[in-house]
């Protein structure tokens, strides 16, 4: 008694099934595609991913510099024309970047300025063991 199946005893499929199957596939990634593109370009600025880069350029050990900001700081802005990052601690404020538009300055579909604003807590160094709670904050406009 053999234990493997003959050739015409194993199991297949029909060929329309099996075209259904893979129809049926295709439709979803097309739609799971469609679905992603469609997120991921959200219409608007993004000021997330600056205010990470600016984060990430300025800080040293969750602690930010204000020279570091100003020298470091505006590096992270290139190729960025509409943008505008800003550190603020106990009334000083230090800024790079273009000067952000108003609200009511823009060309937008409601005569507003299309712009996104991200902003982080951080810790600011204000002088050798001085560092008191701060926040940096990004612009994004177009």
């Amino acid at each position: 008694m053999s234990r493997s199946s003959s050739s015409r005893e194993r199991g297949l499929a029909e060929p329309s099934a099996a075209l259904a199957a893979v129809l049926a596939v295709s439709v979803g990634l097309s739609a799971y595609a469609l679905v992603l593109d469609g997120a991921a370009t959200g219409g608007g600025p993004a000021a997330e991913p600056l205010l990470e880069r600016v984060h990430d350029r300025t800080t040293v050990g969750g602690v930010a510099d204000p020279d570091r900001f100003v020298t470091v700081g505006g590096g992270a802005l290139t190729g960025e024309a509409h943008a505008n990052a800003t550190l603020a601690v106990a009334g000083r404020r230090w800024s790079v970047g273009a000067t952000p538009p108003d609200r009511a300055d823009g060309g937008g579909p409601t005569g507003a300025v299309d712009r996104a604003v991200a902003a982080r807590r951080v810790g600011v160094a204000l002088g050798p063991g001085r560092v008191r709670p701060g926040e940096l904050r990004v612009v994004v406009w177009r």
